[in-house]
């Protein structure tokens, strides 16, 4: 069937997946609010999303278009439909399609959409730009022909709660073991629990004595939360002991995770951990909740009245303002239209806008700024840039992509945003960076994020070092003691003072 031929589409947005993971239940179901098709004989139709899949041992998420009851009529319709998820640009990124007769109450779709390790991991930035999901279902009718395109846009908003608070633990040194300290976690808004955590020393199989938590969920509308822990250091410094993810299936289940640090370790660094023998926890908890929006509105692309509302909520087959204007400067980067600057590596010239790289660089808006002598202002040198970093930042400034990245280009591409103030760019390689590390590449990345004040990244470099160190081989620590004996140093602390 040709594409050209009319179909109905929606774009269902589904927002504030915060702190969503491969963990959440296998039962558990989105689903989008129900539309109507008046060229489809006014049929009621839903899509239906399982996050988790549902018993799929190949981690799957499952994506279904379903037909509900109604007054419309009892025959099978024969549809053709395509089932998508899009990026923020609009574009495709798991494309689905079938040919299906839908029969009343009956749904049909894909089990084997997309993986969940790739949607809520290692491509979450693709998939869940803002922690938003884009999902799409094109509909057309087999052996008929539609009168007109259609067109709905949904969206389902779920509710995120964040609180953060303290905890101070008293006479740490000698709490007993297996006795448990609790503390009860309430909404602000209504002072209800919802969460319990307990905190206790037990021994591990090796008679460790580690530090654990259980959390046990007390308000049945939290599907996950996403918790950072923190350590109050004497000078009120914070200092990230654990960071977890955690997803509940049933009201009152009970979850556990270990400290990083052993009861031993504290007590060691007394000084440091235990002033007055108090240990002193920050904690921040992100909880995800039920739906708290949901909503639909029409579409015609044959209709100069209805419109949709562009604002949130847009689809492929349209163009918005936005994506004219980006699509316009990206022809005029392309064709090297009005160019009034160049950007000059040792090999190469490329001609650009001053007021494009101004707008996305606060640095370039310094150079353009300068009126002492404007024609210096008409050509920057950057003989620090290699000509494939430079075009990768200009086609990012132009368009808000990077086609294709690699561990090197993500590299090089970080420090050029760096230096340039691009700060999205940056925050962009460093999410592929730190999604991307292995015991090959783990120093250099470390290295990376200490030199550029990266605290963030150097964090998740350093705690996948304490899981990994060992399997690093000796050329990777030797370019580490090299080029940074302090920072080699802590990196070997807390590889085998943290496991």
């Amino acid at each position: 069937m040709a594409l050209e031929e009319k179909c109905f589409t929606i774009t269902w947005k589904i927002e504030n997946l915060v702190g969503w993971s491969e963990k959440l239940r296998e039962d558990f179901k989105i689903s989008s609010p129900p539309f109507v098709i008046d060229a489809m004989g006014k049929t009621t139709w839903h899509l239906n999303i399982y996050p988790a899949g549902q018993k799929d041992i190949n981690r799957n998420i499952n994506f279904y278009l379903y037909r509900q009851k109604d007054d419309s009529t009892e025959a099978p319709i024969n549809v053709k439909i395509e089932l998508d998820f899009l990026d923020k640009k609009g574009f495709s990124l798991a494309a689905f399609c079938i040919d299906h007769a839908f029969k009343k109450d009956k749904g049909y779709g894909c089990r084997s959409f997309a993986k969940k390790k790739e949607v809520f991991n290692t491509r979450r930035y693709i998939f869940l730009p803002n922690d938003t999901l884009t999902a799409r279902c094109k509909m057309w009718i087999k052996g008929d022909v539609m009168s007109q395109d259609g067109q709905c846009f949904a969206r389902t908003r779920f509710g995120v709660e964040k609180i953060s608070f303290l905890w101070y633990l008293k006479n740490f040194s000698t709490l007993e073991l297996e006795k448990k300290c609790k503390y009860i976690v309430k909404s602000p808004t209504n002072n209800e629990p919802l969460m319990s955590v307990e905190l206790f020393v037990t021994e591990d199989k090796n008679c460790d004595k580690i530090v654990r938590c259980a959390l046990s969920l007390q308000d049945e509308t939290i599907l996950c939360c996403n918790l950072r822990l923190y350590l109050v250091l004497p000078d009120g410094k914070k200092k990230q002991c654990n960071q977890e993810s955690i997803c509940y299936s049933n009201l009152h289940e009970s979850t556990e995770f270990t400290f990083s640090l052993t009861k031993e370790m504290f007590v060691e660094m007394k000084k440091l951990l235990l002033p007055k023998d108090i240990l002193s926890m920050d904690w921040e908890c992100f909880f995800s909740k039920g739906i708290t929006l949901e909503e639909i509105s029409y579409g015609s692309s044959s209709s100069e009245n209805s419109e949709p509302d562009k604002t949130d909520l847009t689809n492929n087959d349209m163009v918005s303002p936005a994506i004219s204007l980006i699509d316009t400067l990206k022809s005029f980067y392309v064709e090297k239209l009005l160019c009034d600057v160049q950007l000059r590596t040792r090999t190469g010239t490329f001609p650009a806008h001053k007021i494009v790289l101004s707008a996305l660089s606060s640095v370039f808006q310094t150079i353009f700024s300068d009126n002492v002598n404007e024609k210096e202002n008409d050509c920057v040198v950057i003989e620090d840039l290699e000509n494939d970093t430079v075009k990768q930042m200009l086609g990012y400034i132009y368009a808000s992509n990077v086609e294709v990245l690699t561990w090197e280009s993500a590299y090089k591409l970080y420090e050029a945003a760096n230096k340039y103030a691009i700060l999205n760019l940056k925050n962009l390689c460093s999410l592929y960076l730190k999604n991307n590390l292995s015991p090959c590449n783990a120093c250099e990345a470390l290295l990376l994020a200490d030199n550029y004040g990266d605290n963030e990244m150097k964090e998740v470099v350093m705690s996948f070092i304490v899981k990994h160190g060992k399997e690093m081989k000796n050329s990777e620590w030797r370019l580490l003691m090299n080029s940074n004996g302090k920072l080699a140093a802590e990196a070997l602390y807390r590889l085998y003072c943290e496991n």
